[in-house]
């Protein structure tokens, strides 16, 4: 599919990266929690969002913090434990990262539901605004409670059964860096910016137009395309059964 020309197209990632944030934008994010508000990287694919998060953290201001899980398996007593550092190389999509790394004025997402009556929901995207070992302090970005503080503490999450050898319990805050996500995380919200990255085609019906659709204006939305691309064209992924 030919791209309309009133779409701000790219090649090359950190070019995408400058439109989507500017570096005086994020030159500012420590001290003002609403430069992520209706702005986000989408994605079709969660290794490619594990990789702009960690680009994007990198550009940040600001000194890192790592958070290192502390990770058990649940295995029969004739097994022996598996060790540790296997378990912290498994990255499942329903467990938080092994090893977290946060700046103050990142954006997280949370994975859990906490405290729904408080805005603390599975797919609530927060900044933080305070790094502690036990705890961080965030402020919720959209919604009723935007602006509002909120602390975010270090829980025992659990794999889900079938995704891994073993059922992992990973001691963890239950947040993802959220510079991007998937296009299926943010099903149902609206971005005043938006980047989608469509350096891995999309694979499923309808996934390109909700990708597309996520943004309330053409003016903001930019997509990244293959380094190898020779017109600013995509894959799009229909499927005519659906449409029977």
């Amino acid at each position: 599919m030919l791209l309309p020309e009133m779409i701000t197209s790219f090649r090359d990632k950190q070019q995408f990266y400058a439109r989507i944030y500017p570096p005086e934008l994020l030159a500012s994010a420590p001290h003002d929690w609403r430069i992520f508000k209706g702005r986000a990287i989408l994605t079709v694919r969660n290794d490619t969002v594990t990789a702009v998060n960690r680009d994007l953290i990198g550009q940040l201001p600001g000194d890192a913090m790592d958070f290192p899980s502390v990770d058990t398996a649940e295995v029969d007593h004739s097994q022996e434990a598996p060790p540790v550092e296997l378990l912290q190389s498994f990255e499942p999509v329903s467990l938080p990262p092994s090893r977290l790394t946060l700046k103050v004025g990142a954006p997280i997402i949370l994975i859990r539901n906490l405290y729904p009556k408080e805005g603390l929901c599975n797919g609530t995207r927060l900044v933080v605004t305070r790094l502690g070992r036990r705890c961080l302090e965030t402020r919720i970005l959209t919604g009723e409670f935007a602006g509002q503080l909120r602390v975010i503490p270090r829980i025992q999450l659990t794999s889900t059964e079938g995704e891994l050898p073993f059922i992992i319990t990973r001691r963890q805050f239950p947040v993802r860096p959220c510079f991007a996500m998937t296009v299926n995380k943010l099903q149902g919200q609206s971005l005043d910016v938006a980047g989608v990255d469509l350096r891995r085609a999309v694979f499923t019906h309808g996934q390109l137009y909700v990708a597309m659709s996520r943004v309330t204006s053409v003016a903001g939305l930019s997509v990244l395309l293959p380094s190898t691309a020779e017109r600013p064209a995509v894959e799009n992924a229909v499927y005519p059964e659906v449409l029977l």
